[in-house]
């Protein structure tokens, strides 16, 4: 199984024929202040497996600052590879993320408990 697509975006949707709809893709986010809060976001994956991978897959995100230390508890879920359809669209939305400091964080992917991809956000002090 690979990522296809994975990023963090304004906001999105899929719709039952796998269409995505993808508004205000981004990789930094600048604030004035710290602790900031970003207030809406959404992560957005697309998995494409093979058909030896059809069936439910454990999925595992961890939100986690250049250390490695989680910034919100791990999220958990499952997904279902269709033996018409091996794309599958995730999307996650995130509100009211508080980012402590400055700096690197990154979103750590895990399906069936190996390790998929990051994708990073930098987050940026800024002059008011």
């Amino acid at each position: 199984m690979d990522a296809r697509h994975a990023f963090f975006c304004d906001a999105a949707t899929s719709d039952s024929s796998g269409k995505l709809s993808v508004l205000g893709i981004f990789d930094n986010i600048n604030a004035k202040a710290f602790p900031a809060t970003h207030p809406e976001m959404s992560l957005v994956l697309t998995l494409r497996g093979h058909r030896s991978e059809i069936g439910s897959h454990a999925l595992k995100i961890n939100l986690v600052d250049a250390d490695g230390k989680e910034i919100i508890p791990p999220i958990e879920g499952q997904f279902v590879l269709q033996p018409e359809a091996l794309d599958a669209n995730l999307i996650l939305h995130i509100q009211n993320l508080t980012l402590p400091v400055p700096g690197t964080y990154s979103a750590d992917i895990t399906v069936d408990n190996h390790f998929l991809q990051s994708v990073a956000l930098t987050v940026r002090a800024i002059k008011s």
